[in-house]
């Protein structure tokens, strides 16, 4: 966003403030804000994110009642009119990806022009107004991010496309079903300026799946090592099961990847055919057959709460993660988060769902608390979860491998336990 604005018109200037990488409290986050006197302040939020993003805007607006706060992300693309309704902290909703529309939604601020752009909700006359559809960024290699102004870190996210194809229940997929790529040289130019200015230790492909396109993949790789990155960086990625061969795995090893995600989500041949992900038992361990002959480590991530879960279903879950012993297991509860299928069946009452909350703090996939389902209570799901973890472990005789998981996520850990335990 920073980078879009900075490119695009250079009347605008354009500060960035990271309060959760650089651990900025909500009180200091307001001094320097407030500090620097500035016109409009933006935010960004998930949905276990909005109530902080709109603490802190409240307080803004207590002090400075004129500043203008505008608001996008996920949450709000999905919600724009119940936010604006919600948390009255807001002025504005940027709808969908938001370099083009907030962009001009400066501008419409700088001119007055009588209507804001296209993709935008706000207040008029005590109604609530949405201008029109989203507007998405057809050129992805407009988008420069401005990494000079952010603090320097060990790992950077390169985003070399946006969009999915699949369509899982559980996924809102903000950046649409038509993948749109960046070109493989701005992808590559984007990690060299990386390398040299902020020497990090790792990338990470931020792509819904990153070899969605195999080819593309492949010269992303191909041009890794013809540079030589992949002497002085490794990487990592998300992917799907379906769109990895051996030819691939290899050169992306080369290439300097230490590690692939995959949403395996459950262990349920039903839940499977029902989920729209396109996958089965056979296809996921024919898949893990070649990253373990290739030696490339994997990650599989798991959700305990699909539609109609059962104590039964959900422990085929855990013993299939077994099966698959992964570098590191990931076990979510499902989130019924807004403008997903799931959402919506939560919020009617089918596929057994139990919402049990709407305040937004307890959709977390790890310790909420926003649902159960008719067949599994949330505390059995809990207790699934947490089983689950040792069993992958415990089961493949991975004893120090436990030990070191457990020391990465103690907070989570302990915080897990804890409620299980007693019940906060």
């Amino acid at each position: 966003m920073a980078g879009y604005l900075r490119d695009n018109d250079n009347e605008i200037i354009v500060k960035v403030m990271d309060c959760k990488f650089d651990r900025i409290s909500m009180d200091e986050a307001e001094k320097l804000i407030l500090k620097g006197q500035y016109d409009l302040v933006a935010f960004t939020a998930m949905t276990n994110e909005i109530k902080a993003a709109a603490k802190l805007a409240k307080r803004l607006k207590k002090t400075r009642a004129n500043l203008l706060t505008v608001i996008g992300g996920v949450h709000v693309t999905a919600l724009p009119k119940m936010t604006l309704e919600e948390f009255p902290c807001f002025d504005y909703i940027v709808i969908g990806e938001g370099e083009e529309t907030f962009l001009k939604l400066i501008r419409h601020f700088k001119l007055s022009t009588p209507i804001p752009p296209s993709g935008v909700a706000y207040r008029k006359n005590g109604s609530i107004v949405v201008t029109g559809p989203a507007v998405s960024v057809s050129d992805q290699d407009s988008i420069n991010p401005a990494w000079d102004m952010f603090s320097p870190a060990k790992e950077y996210v390169i985003q070399s496309s946006r969009g999915c194809p699949f369509a899982c229940n559980f996924c809102m997929n903000p950046g649409g079903r038509v993948v749109r790529p960046r070109a493989v040289k701005t992808t590559l130019d984007e990690i060299g300026y990386i390398l040299d200015k902020f020497k990090p230790e790792s990338i990470y492909f931020g792509d819904e799946i990153f070899t969605v396109k195999r080819g593309r993949a492949r010269e992303i790789c191909e041009g890794l090592i013809a540079r030589g990155y992949h002497k002085r960086i490794s990487w990592w990625c998300q992917t799907h099961v379906n769109t990895l061969d051996r030819e691939l795995v290899r050169i992306m090893k080369k290439a300097g990847c230490r590690l692939v995600g995959l949403g395996i989500e459950t262990g349920d041949e039903e839940v499977f055919r029902k989920m729209g992900k396109g996958i089965n038992k056979e296809k996921i361990k024919k898949t893990i057959k070649l990253l373990n002959e290739e030696e490339l480590k994997y990650d599989t991530m798991f959700i305990l709460g699909q539609p109609n879960e059962t104590v039964n279903s959900a422990q085929k879950t855990i013993d299939f993660a077994v099966e698959l012993n992964p570098t590191t297991p990931i076990f979510g509860l499902m989130v019924p988060y807004p403008g997903t299928k799931v959402g919506e069946m939560a919020l009617r009452g089918e596929g057994g769902y139990k919402l049990l909350s709407r305040d937004w703090d307890q959709f977390n996939k790890q310790i909420g608390n926003a649902l159960e389902l008719e067949g599994i209570t949330r505390k059995q799901l809990e207790r699934i979860q947490f089983l689950g973890y040792l069993k992958v472990f415990l089961y493949n005789l991975r004893f120090v491998d436990f030990f070191v998981f457990c020391l990465q996520y103690r907070k989570e850990g302990f915080a897990s336990l804890r409620k299980i335990l007693l019940g906060s």
